[in-house]
Order: C-alpha cells, then sequence, then structure tokens
C-alpha cells in the first residue's frame, strides 16, 4: 500500500472542534458530525474546504470565512465541524 504525502500529512494531524480552534488561524475542514450535519454542508462547510477563523463574536458565537462567505455559527454549531 501506497500512501499520498496528503494522507501521511492528514493522519499526523488530529481533527479538533472548529470550537475550540484557536482565532485567526486557517484550517482544512476534516468532517462534519451531529444534528446540523445537512444544514452546515449546505453553508458549504464541506470535507476539504479552507475555513479561517475571522473572531469569536462571543463567548457563544464564532465567525468564519469559507471562500468568499463570512459565516456566524453558534458554539453549538462549531462544536459539529471538525478540523485539521
Amino acid at each position: 500500500m501506497v500512501l499520498s504525502k496528503d494522507s501521511v500529512r492528514r493522519s499526523a494531524v488530529p481533527p479538533v472542534p472548529l470550537a475550540s480552534a484557536p482565532q485567526r488561524a486557517s484550517y482544512c475542514l476534516d468532517r462534519v458530525s451531529g444534528p446540523e450535519q445537512r444544514r452546515l454542508c449546505e453553508m458549504g462547510l464541506v470535507e476539504g474546504a479552507r475555513i479561517h477563523v475571522v473572531n469569536r463574536a462571543s463567548r457563544d458565537m464564532l465567525v468564519i470565512r469559507v471562500g468568499d462567505c463570512r459565516l456566524a455559527l453558534a458554539r453549538g454549531m462549531a462544536d459539529c465541524v471538525w478540523v485539521r
């Protein structure tokens, strides 16, 4: 079995919930889970998408950029998004 650089790199960094990811950093979306999965996917949060954490508007709100769009996510929704 031959592993590509992407698969080796991807497995080396464990995914973390977007809600706990540091501000002003970029991530690659690993997976979306939970009851809001369909809604989040419709908003452009799909596997492999590049996500930039713009800021934490409040303790319960997270502002992110996906492509050319800015989205505000409640903490509960951000807990369902796993990034690397």
